[in-house]
């Protein structure tokens, strides 16, 4: 009996041995198993003495469902759920909690975090301290509306006064109640800076009383400026015509075909009709005017005296008793003023020879953008359309032919999209802001970047220096790319191609060896922002979209232009 007992001991060992060894050797993850979720925490901004904003990125959701995340924060080191915390509700991405009864004078310890079945997941832990007074706002004055028209108008800002703290944001809010502010309609300026700026108010509504407030914001939070009112034309009695806008045809140095078509008269007859254009955008009859003949029907016209090289902005319109209406505003660019054609086909060619053809989008917030990749032949039309993949730039560089490629569609690939760099390489890092070489500048030794010593100021602004964006467009900031985030709910590839930018797949250039990669599955594209040392980029994935995590330079990713 007793040699019975010690012989199953024994086995049961030797079994629990083999059990124990098979699970340690057996590293293949299964991907039905639920994890902790992945998240990140992100700096406090707008600190204030009793008040801070602060929040986090959920990059995975560890094969399970969110059951809760948010921000946890204490007067101690290492937050958890069971102190203070903020929920705010959602799944992938970013978002952002405001702090309030704080205490002044005080250092705070904040986690952001997920949790899923598998339990609770902490970001990084930051802190901030509570200013000991108030931070004084920034003192912003509202400019007068100007050029209203049934849709679209101008106002503006002034900042005279940045407050106790540096400014990080400028613009206008508006809304059909009183007294908006940044939670509604906002238009961010480019720069973050004392003076004066003008932004276009689009995608209005005729005949609507509109309420319009500048401001400006620092650490401390956001000033505005008086609230100026003004109401859009039209005739709510009666409606508007309705008038489409033909393509632009027979371009030439210094003349263009275009028309429209009349559909529908309104509630009462047409009294004129005809093309309107201008160099800005959103054209209105108090512009360049060509007039027509007729009421409803088809009609084209031939716009003369322009300039060579130059891009203009058209729309046709319609006008009775009720007011005038619009058609679609489409952008042309003249022929001759130094530039040839623009790019064809897959060849992406970024070295001022063949400048991309400027053809706009008014997004969901009001942004006007390019509706292409520079360098792209046309806007996609899919997401792993190869000719719309456009030019892969280091951040900061300029159109000095680095970023050339020579795309490939999937047919003559194996069935996947590919690239070919025009020009080669290069391990000798450049010292000034233009390298005097049309070669892509890896970085194996840490740098992180295509120059050495660094420049923060590239590409920041219209006409910051290097900037690849035609003129009058420059790159995105980060809040600006991640607005066209919220506003489509971007969260992945597909979304991204649907969305009115119609974001394509062109994959990325490493920054370490040069390589074409990721064409068809990945898209990367810079902003202007700066972080620390490396540049924001937004990255879209099949495991979702970031657009808060700092890249290094040297990499080779898509630029998408934004009007200025």
């Amino acid at each position: 009996m007793k040699k019975y007992f010690v012989s199953c001991i024994c086995f049961l060992a030797l079994a629990n041995f083999i059990v124990l060894s098979c699970t340690t050797n057996d590293s293949s993850p299964d991907s039905n198993v639920v994890v902790l979720p992945s998240i990140q925490t992100t700096p406090a901004t707008i600190i204030n003495q009793t008040t801070a904003t602060c929040g986090g990125n959920l990059l995975s959701s560890g094969n399970g469902t969110i059951l809760s995340r948010g921000l946890c924060y204490s007067t101690l080191p290492n937050p958890t759920t069971a102190d203070s915390k903020i929920p705010k509700p959602g799944t992938l991405g970013t978002f952002t909690c405001s702090f309030t009864g704080l205490t002044a004078a005080t250092t705070y310890y904040v986690r952001a975090y997920a949790s899923n079945s598998a339990g609770t997941a902490y970001g990084e832990e930051i802190n901030f301290t509570t200013t000991t007074t108030p931070v004084a706002f920034p003192t912003v004055t509202t400019t007068d509306a100007a050029a209203i028209a049934e849709t679209s108008a101008l106002s503006g800002g002034t900042v005279t006064a940045a407050g106790g703290t540096a400014l990080t944001a400028r613009g206008i809010c508006w809304a059909t109640t009183p007294n908006p502010s940044t939670t509604d309609n906002v238009i961010t300026d480019t720069a973050a800076t004392l003076g004066t700026y003008t932004s276009s108010l689009v995608g209005l509504t005729p005949n609507t009383n509109y309420y319009v407030r500048a401001f400006a914001t620092n650490s401390g939070g956001t000033g505005y400026g008086a609230q100026i009112t003004f109401t859009t034309t039209g005739n709510s009695s009666g409606t508007l015509p309705v008038v489409t806008t033909t393509d632009v045809t027979s371009i030439t140095n210094t003349s263009a075909l275009s028309g429209g078509n009349v559909t529908s008269a309104g509630s009462s007859a047409i009294t004129t009709r005809g093309l309107c254009w201008a160099t800005h955008d959103m054209p209105t009859t108090t512009d360049n005017l060509l007039p027509v003949s007729g009421t409803t029907g088809s009609f084209g016209s031939t716009l003369s005296g322009l300039t060579p090289g130059t891009t203009y902005f058209v729309r046709a319109y319609a006008t009775n008793n009720s007011g005038t209406a619009y058609g679609a505003q489409i952008s042309f660019t003249t022929t001759g003023g130094g530039s040839s054609s623009g790019p064809t086909g897959g060849n992406a060619i970024c070295n001022g020879s063949q400048p991309t053809a400027v053809v706009t989008v008014t997004s969901l917030t009001g942004k006007i953008w390019m509706d292409r990749n520079l360098g792209a032949s046309r806007a996609a039309t899919s997401a792993k359309d190869f000719n719309a993949y456009g030019c892969l730039y280091q951040w900061g560089r300029g159109n000095d032919d680095h970023a050339s490629i020579t795309w490939i569609g999937g047919e003559e690939n194996q069935g996947v999209p590919a690239g070919t760099a025009v020009n080669g390489v290069t391990d000798v890092h450049s010292s000034s802001d233009t390298p005097g070489n049309a070669l892509f500048i890896r970085d194996e030794v840490g740098v992180y970047d295509w120059r050495s010593p660094k420049n923060d100021n590239l590409w920041q602004g219209v006409n910051g220096i290097n900037n690849p964006c035609p003129a009058g467009y420059r790159l995105p900031t980060q809040a600006e790319f991640e607005a066209e985030l919220d506003a489509y709910s971007i969260t992945g590839p597909n979304s991204a191609y649907l969305s009115a930018l119609k974001l394509p797949l062109a994959g990325d250039r490493a920054f370490d060896s040069g390589m074409v990669r990721g064409q068809g599955v990945d898209a990367f594209f810079w902003t202007s922002t700066i972080d620390g040392n490396d540049s924001i980029d937004v990255s879209i994935t099949s495991n979702g979209v970031y657009s808060d995590v700092g890249n290094g330079r040297a990499g080779g990713y898509s630029v998408r232009c934004i009007k200025n």
